[in-house]
């Protein structure tokens, strides 16, 4: 095998493909246990092997990318790393303290660098787990209608591999020359080949005909999913429409994105405070932690409550406070943050916020130099574990009941994403009603029909906030439909996707000691970066261009 990256992929499959074979499997958690040698020639071993692929989600990279690289495992650390520490609305600490330069950019765009070694490496993954099964699919004896579902589940996540290729390593739809800039690479079959770049519209091209095929599949084959973590036709249509916004198709985005919400339904403001880590009506898809990955998970690193932001300091993820400023009054999503408005009594100020003697400037860490402002909060945390009664959760941050010098809580501390344990059990949402909902507004209102926008985001905001009213249209309506986006997904892993796809600059505005008008991003990491810049793509890694002997970098070195 000449090239390195589908040599650890195949690696990865077999990995996943342990031998043997179990007669319920159909009733297995998403962890495979069948050689791959089964995979194109049984219909419980392509089950199996869709299983893997679902596992593959949730599952850890190496013990290295978590210790040195705060990966823990695969599509929660893509949405969580690419699409909000990179953006402009999410700021960690944690890469503060390690990876300070990649939150600076300057590295994304390097063909040695790791970060776009990564991504590339997590979604040919996917596409090899899943050309293993279609290469075979077609010719297994067995119940069509079953094998014509898993067919259909395969493509799914093949087009889900591809969008996320063209979110990263493909210029904004403004800077590709209607598509015809190249981007990736596009490999249909298992088999180890040397292949060229393509170009934008030839990957999108696949991604649409799979779907359209997956689709036309799921509503024909009469199977349904039995577990949320497996793709169905609402998880299709939903990729679908994430795929033609990249492209600016608004009439397939606006169609796919309302079908694929229906039975999906927002949730409520208790649901939306239950801690984001137990699927709900409204989760669409998810990545099933099937509970082999220890302190390696997830939750166990970014959820307020891990066991890493407790046990080193790191924290976890904090809001933009120039965005929080934007909250309406009342915004049930307001109270999952820690910001000078959640103070109580007069002995703490709100310009606290703003001073060196109680705040660190390096870090934006409130819990290091006060003891009023630690307990402001423990009585904080105290008032903030999520709804969901029936969890024991630990605590945030710190333990509420100690002084907790050494804790790391900072300004505009995420409250949001909590783990049922400290290291990190729970679920991870990927698509939901509301994703599809706003894209569906945006969709609209680019299609001109703003009526439907309108009622899309009083629909979500019934919910959000009391007694909200739209009557905007025009600019006004487009900028509300941004907003809302920016509030109900935050964290979620869309920020700087969707800077992409509007054509905004990245401005992350700076902590400034004595200025309540100011943010609470630690000066060092102040940004101001035009939307122009390479149409803010990741670099094609060197590990591919290095052992393909086909690809002509110069076709993306521009």
């Amino acid at each position: 095998m000449k090239n390195i990256l589908v040599k650890g992929m195949m690696s990865l499959l077999t990995a996943g493909m342990l031998t043997g074979c179990s007669k319920d499997y159909l009733d297995l958690a998403p962890v495979t246990t069948v050689s791959s040698a089964t995979v194109q020639t049984t219909e419980e071993g392509a089950q199996q092997a869709l299983y893997g692929l679902c596992s593959t989600m949730f599952t850890m990279w190496s013990e290295s990318l978590v210790m040195n690289y705060g990966f823990p495992v695969g599509e929660p650390s893509i949405q969580t790393v690419y699409g909000e520490i990179l953006g402009q609305d999410y700021y960690s600490y944690f890469w503060n303290y390690f990876y300070g330069g990649n939150m600076m950019w300057d590295p994304n765009s390097m063909p040695n660098a790791w970060i776009p070694l990564l991504g590339w490496d997590y979604c040919y993954n996917l596409i090899n787990q899943a050309n293993t099964i279609l290469d075979g699919i077609d010719t297994i004896e067995g119940n069509r209608a079953h094998l014509d579902f898993i067919k259909a589940q395969a493509l799914t996540f093949r087009a889900h591999a591809y969008t996320r290729l063209i979110q990263l390593y493909a210029p904004r739809w403004e800077d590709s020359q209607n598509g015809e800039r190249y981007c990736c690479v596009i490999r249909t079959t298992s088999s180890v080949q040397d292949v060229p770049l393509a170009k934008m519209n030839d990957v999108v091209k696949l991604i649409y005909d799979d779907l359209e095929l997956a689709e036309s599949i799921y509503a024909e084959c009469g199977y349904q999913r039995t577990k949320g973590w497996e793709p169905n036709l609402n998880v299709a249509q939903a990729i679908h429409a994430r795929c033609a916004m990249i492209i600016h198709d608004y009439e397939t985005a606006e169609k796919m994105a309302h079908d694929a919400r229906q039975g999906y339904p927002i949730m409520s403001a208790d649901e939306y405070k239950a801690g984001f880590c137990t699927p709900n009506k409204e989760w669409i898809w998810f990545a099933y932690n099937h509970g082999e990955n220890g302190y390696d998970t997830w939750n166990m690193l970014y959820a307020c409550n891990g066991a890493y932001p407790l046990q080193t300091g790191w924290g976890a993820g904090v809001i933009n406070y120039d965005l929080y400023r934007k909250f309406q009054e009342g915004d049930i999503r307001s109270d999952l943050f820690f910001t000078p408005d959640k103070l109580v009594g007069n002995r703490v100020k709100a310009s606290a916020f703003w001073s060196d003697s109680w705040i660190d400037p390096m870090t934006m860490n409130l819990n290091a130099k006060n003891s009023l402002m630690q307990a402001q909060i423990r009585a904080f945390n105290k008032k903030s574990y999520p709804t969901d009664a029936s969890v024991d959760w630990p605590a945030p941050y710190v333990d509420s009941g100690q002084a907790d010098e050494e804790g790391v809580i900072m300004f505009g501390a995420q409250y949001k994403f909590w783990g049922k344990t400290l290291t990190g059990s729970g679920d991870y949402c990927c698509i939901r009603g509301a994703e599809m909902l706003l894209t569906e507004a945006e969709a609209a209102y680019r299609n001109g029909h703003e009526s439907v926008a309108v009622a899309n985001l009083k629909e979500l905001c019934a919910e959000r906030i009391p007694n909200y009213e739209c009557n905007l249209s025009g600019e006004a309506l487009f900028e509300e439909i941004k907003l809302q986006r920016r509030f109900e997904l935050w964290g979620e892993g869309f920020n700087f996707f969707d800077l992409k796809r509007w054509v905004m600059p990245m401005d992350r505005n700076p902590w400034v000691k004595g200025d309540v008008n100011s943010n609470n991003i630690p000066a060092q990491y102040e940004l101001h970066k035009a939307s122009t810049d390479r149409g803010w793509r990741f670099a094609v890694p060197n590990a591919e261009s290095r052992y393909n002997t086909m690809i002509d970098r110069t076709l993306v070195d521009y």
